[in-house]
């Protein structure tokens, strides 16, 4: 055993002086005979352990990947392509120091999901704005931070994207009080309402510079070139969404109607169906022929109880982005990108 692994592990130049000490040729090494046998001895031994724990570590993977392409196959059917199981981390770890990070830079959360078994009868598309159409959060989620600072006793912001996610899609009114409450900022330093207006006021410096989320624009241009009613159906102000869509001309004019979330008509907020409803009135088609884009699952909820379709947008940066919070959604979708015209029919 010990020549075998010496012969493997050393030059074959020096076979001819370890080889006549093992069948005790020689009696009694010299110095350098015996340090070359010590030597060879070393790296095969060494060798032969770095063998051993590297087909250990293949055999770990091979059985890793191997598990994780029968779950493929099992949960996908036989037809669906064979997926590699080793992906990336989940990209709503992503930590707080990247609070304007885009949600096109979150890249892919997985696969997406398409839930139906034959084409939608459509009359209407409603859109969600902020996260939806526009890629509002990053600058949203800044924003809100810096109101806080001055009020907040470290000065460093105190708002995190599990708290923020909390807040996507819903009123102003309803969330702010909740906010400065996690945040340890009692309402004799700083009102709900007062918070508010803060955050409205700062807003503004961010909105020339949001983009528009991936493929929106060309599916309301296909979608309008079908013959669907479009609007936008927000939780939003009307004076905001108006500020907002100001350096987005072409998308508004392309819009049948918006519908802002400070409407009379409506009485509760997102995930109430009230904006999603008094949307489709004004566009005279019934609830149940239309389908809605939301990137919360507070919007999903509403669209849900106002028998809707919906196609879920989550957003990476968050914890919310959980494809479990989208269980009722009929798509689940990284961006717009991934909606193809043929899942959708004209009534």
């Amino acid at each position: 055993l010990i020549c075998h692994v010496v012969d493997t592990s050393i030059p074959t130049s020096w076979h001819s002086m370890y080889r006549p000490l093992l069948s005790k040729q020689i009696s009694r090494p010299s110095k350098k005979q015996g340090l070359v046998i010590s030597l060879a001895c070393l790296c095969g031994i060494v060798g032969l352990c770095w063998f051993t724990t590297s087909g250990r570590e293949y055999d770990a993977a091979a059985a890793t990947i191997g598990r994780g392409a029968t779950m493929a196959v099992a949960s996908k059917g036989c037809m669906a392509p064979l997926r590699t199981a080793i992906r990336r981390p989940h990209l709503g770890q992503r930590h707080q120091g990247l609070s304007l990070a885009s949600k096109t830079e979150a890249a892919a959360l997985k696969d997406p999901e398409i839930r139906i078994d034959s084409p939608l009868k459509i009359e209407a598309v409603l859109f969600d704005l902020d996260g939806t159409l526009l890629d509002f959060e990053g600058g949203s989620h800044d924003a809100l931070n810096k109101v806080l600072e001055p009020y907040n006793s470290t000065g460093k912001a105190a708002l995190t994207w599990e708290m923020h996610g909390t807040i996507v899609g819903r009123r102003a009114s309803e969330w702010s009080a909740e906010i400065l409450e996690q945040c340890g900022i009692s309402p004799d330093v700083l009102s709900p309402e007062k918070y508010v207006e803060m955050y409205l006021a700062k807003m503004p410096e961010y909105y020339p510079s949001m983009p528009l989320m991936p493929g929106a624009l060309n599916l309301v241009k296909n979608l309008k070139a079908a013959g669907y009613k479009v609007a936008v159906a927000s939780s939003s102000e009307r004076l905001s969404i108006e500020k907002k869509l100001k350096f987005h001309p072409e998308l508004l004019e392309m819009m049948d109607i918006v519908q802002p979330g400070d409407d009379p008509e409506i009485k509760a907020g997102k995930p109430a169906p009230d904006i999603f409803l008094a949307a489709a009135r004004k566009l005279g088609v019934k609830p149940e022929n239309c389908l809605v884009f939301e990137d919360s699952p507070f919007g999903l909820q509403g669209a849900k109880a106002g028998n809707m379709y919906c196609a879920a947008l989550p957003d990476g940066r968050m914890p919310i982005a959980d494809p479990a919070r989208f269980g009722a959604a009929d798509f689940v979708l990284n961006s717009m990108d991934e909606f193809k015209m043929d899942y959708i029919e004209k009534i």
